[in-house]
């Protein structure tokens, strides 16, 4: 990417070009994008979830993405080279300050809730250094809808394509200008996949349970109605009918009526809301929202069995088996793509220090570890037994705040 300090996708950017008009139809951000990227793409299904919809309509999903992104987002990075912390390296600094128009918390929270819901996030660098224009000056974060890989003849990867919602045209960003972020796709290994991918279906029946249940209580907790009756005249037929369409359609009134003569009779066969068990479907889609995030459902408001005890330990787990590998796997990707454009042996890696869930479990595993040596075990073998592969004479000090 040229130096020049407006390229070309950011004249896309909010705050520099005013915001397109709705289209017309109300077609969504996904089939806008597919019309973007040319003739030969073929729009998204439209009777699938798209996952801003799941995201904006789910509680369970905006419960559980925003739950991640906004933790793992205080999670600050660290520089080190030749294995020494760096803290006044400019790409330490350039992870803080990240761009004019955001700070590094608003940033990192887009980055993992991109990577969270959509299963990929593309970090896009801008080279305006005043002092080096070789060098990234801002980081600014996208979701895959925007982003293309683009492959060629022989090669894995040529270029990204920058192709803006409801734009006809794009531009070309270098592959030393884009940070990949990626869940893996077994299909697609330029692509992320989504957590949603296997919940399109369940989330799609919660939302159609809970507008039924909302039109039972819109409709004043009645079913709509079928009557019989033995007309002997059209003119009684007529006052019949405009008599029900006065009572039971006027404005505020949400009932409709069906009108069978002679002996015509109707069965109702939808189901009852006690059949429909809408409770218990919420319940389950809560469920494999959690189990899809790797979220302990007690933080998804199912408290059946919660206790203060398991809490703290549900919140350790939140850390260690769904926020830290994300953010182990963001600092490794800036490691493979940003800190060679700094020179060799420049390392990102996330600072776990300040996270209170992880200092409660090295107290706990100090205790053990004193208690093993109090019972006469040997000191490096209670060591690697207790901290693992973490395990140095120093670890032992955690436990007092060190």
């Amino acid at each position: 990417m040229a130096s020049d300090t407006h390229p070309g996708w950011r004249r896309w950017l909010p705050w520099t070009k005013s915001p397109a008009p709705e289209p017309a139809g109300g077609r969504t951000a996904a089939e806008l994008v597919a019309r973007a990227a040319g003739p030969g793409q073929a729009a998204p299904d439209p009777s699938l979830l798209d996952y801003e919809t799941c995201y904006a309509r789910c509680d369970d999903v905006y419960a559980a993405v925003s739950l991640l992104a906004d933790n793992a987002a205080l999670v600050p990075f660290q520089v080190t080279v030749d294995g020494r912390p760096a803290p006044d390296h400019e790409l330490r600094l350039l992870l803080e300050r990240i761009n004019p128009y955001q700070g590094a918390v608003e940033f990192w929270t887009r980055v993992y809730s991109h990577l969270w819901l959509t299963g990929e996030c593309y970090l896009v660098v801008e080279r305006n250094n005043p002092l080096d224009a070789r060098l990234p000056n801002e980081l600014w974060a996208f979701s895959g809808r925007v982003i293309e890989p683009v492959t060629g003849p022989g090669a894995y990867l040529t270029e990204y394509r920058f192709r803006p919602p409801g734009a006809g045209s794009s531009c070309a960003l270098e592959r030393p200008d884009v940070v990949p972020l990626l869940l893996f796709h077994p299909l697609r290994p330029l692509r992320g996949l989504s957590p949603l991918s296997a919940l399109r279906l369940g989330l799609s029946a919660e939302l159609h349970a809970k507008r039924a249940n909302h039109d039972i209580f819109a409709n004043g907790l009645m079913t709509d109605v079928a009557l019989s009756f033995e007309f002997v005249t059209d003119e009684q037929r007529r006052r019949t009918r405009e008599a029900l369409a006065q009572a039971n359609l006027a404005p505020g009134r949400r009932h409709g009526f069906l009108v069978l003569e002679n002996n015509t009779r109707i069965e109702p066969l939808s189901l009852t809301p006690r059949d429909a068990e809408f409770l218990e479907l919420d319940k389950l889609t809560t469920r494999d929202v959690a189990k899809a995030f790797r979220v302990p459902p007690m933080f998804l408001a199912q408290l059946e069995h919660a206790t203060l005890r398991n809490f703290e330990t549900a919140y350790r787990a939140l850390w260690e088996l769904a926020i830290l590998p994300r953010v182990r796997q963001v600092a490794a990707a800036l490691t493979e793509h940003l800190a060679p454009q700094y020179g060799p042996q420049v390392v990102v890696q996330a600072d776990v220090s300040g996270i209170d869930a992880l200092r409660a479990g090295d107290r706990d595993r100090v205790e053990t570890y004193r208690a093993m040596l109090a019972a006469g075990l040997d000191a490096d073998w209670a060591g690697r037994r207790v901290f693992g592969a973490e395990w140095s004479p120093a670890a032992a000090g955690r436990g007092d705040g060190q």
